[in-house]
């Protein structure tokens, strides 16, 4: 996996990689429960923060194939 260099667009400060996460997708329903979540799945997302402002950049994450 590639860090990106990624500036905050309003403290033009190197924003700092937090890691990748999943990121469930759904919603939770008061009859159904948490059924919605089951079947949506989830999101791998690279998380950058910004230490002045707190501002987060999220990116898809994509495993890059072997050839």
């Amino acid at each position: 996996m590639k860090i990106r260099t990624i500036y905050c667009p309003y403290c033009n400060v190197l924003m700092e990689y937090k890691g990748t996460k999943r990121i469930q997708l759904g919603r939770t329903g008061f009859i159904l429960g948490d059924l919605d979540n089951l079947f949506s799945g989830a999101l791998s997302a690279s998380i950058y923060e910004c230490p002045k402002c707190g501002k987060l950049e999220l990116f898809r994450y994509k495993k890059t194939k072997r050839k």
